[in-house]
This record gives structure tokens, sequence and C-alpha cells, in this order.
């Protein structure tokens, strides 16, 4: 799903990285540090609340995790269907904003809507990676590391004098670890 994400990304110049250590990119777009980083940046807060905040003795369970499968294989063949049939239907205005509702908002408050107890848990964890994002944006946006080409941005934040978009800002530094949280405590985790 992150490659799909990153081609739409590239398509819609939301965020392009200009630079690879690897002599390819998938799809002829997508850098393959952003794979790598796309783990860890998934793996890094279950890890973090896993081990900080969620104590007790349970195991992890995977019987709902065929239920977020599914849809994910599902939306990659339509992703790749369109991709090579009508790659112009993956330009989508605001894309960027709309990536991020689908994929962070919607399912963070639908999953707290129903798990409210979790939420000083994620908060907690959303803290930490809030700074760690911000101190890893800042750094990157200074090496060049990656660049926001487009203007199809809800708006933009100016920090220390590096420019990045409010949606960067919205939905990787402040919603993040919340629905990646919100994914593994439904599909991998106990709820609790």
């Amino acid at each position: 799903m992150g490659i799909c994400i990153d081609i739409i990304a590239a398509f819609n110049n939301s965020w392009f990285v200009p630079v690879t250590v690897f002599p390819f990119r998938l799809f002829g777009t997508v850098a393959l540090e952003d794979l790598i980083w796309g783990f860890f940046f998934i793996y890094s807060p279950v890890i973090f609340y896993e081990h900080f905040l969620d104590k007790g003795k349970h195991r992890l369970s995977d019987r709902w995790v065929k239920y977020l499968a599914w849809p994910v294989i599902a939306l990659v063949l339509i992703f790749i269907t369109v991709y090579f049939s009508s790659p112009e239907l993956l330009v989508i205005p605001y894309s960027y904003f709309w990536l991020g509702v689908i994929f962070f908002l919607l399912p963070s408050v639908t999953f707290l809507s129903f798990f409210p107890r979790l939420l000083s848990k994620y908060v907690k964890t959303a803290s930490y990676f809030f700074f760690l994002a911000l101190l890893f944006e800042l750094t990157g946006l200074q090496l060049k590391q990656w660049t926001f080409p487009g203007g199809n941005f809800i708006g933009w934040i100016d920090l220390s004098g590096f420019r990045f978009p409010f949606e960067e800002f919205l939905f990787w530094f402040i919603l993040g670890a919340i629905g990646i949280l919100s994914y593994f405590e439904f599909f991998a985790d106990d709820r609790k």
C-alpha cells in the first residue's frame, strides 16, 4: 500500500525524494528508501507502545488481520489496474489531504470512538513521535532529502526557515502514531 501512496504522491507532486542511493526506483518514481522509512514509521510507534504503555500479559491475535489484508489486496489490485490502464485517474486534487483523511483521520476517529480508554496511551505515544517527526522533517528538509514541489496543499507551515505542507504536520506529526496504533490495536492486538 505504501508504494501505491508514494506513486499517487509523485503523480500529484505532493512530495518527491530527489536522490536515492539505489540504482532504480519502483515504477520509475518510488525511492526504495521510502519503503524502508515506511517500515520503521509503522514499526517504531508499535514497539514503543507495546514496550512502554501496553503492559500486561497478552498475546497478539491475528484473527482480525485477514480483515485488513483483503481490503488492502483489493485496493492494491485496483491501483495497479488504474496505474496501467488509466494513470490520469491518479491525478487527484489535494491528494495528500484525501489520503491522510482516508488512511489516518477516519480510522483513528472511528476506532477511538469505540475504544476511548486507549486515547491517553495514544496521546503519550503520539507526543513522543511528534517531536521525533519534527526533528526528522527539519533534518530531511535541511539535507534536501525530500521536497514538496506541488501547490495542491491546504496550507503551509513555515518553521525555522523551512516550509512544509500542513498535511505533513497533521497526518505524519500528529495523527501518524495514532493512526498506526488504531490499526494495530484493532487488527492485531487485544483492544485493551
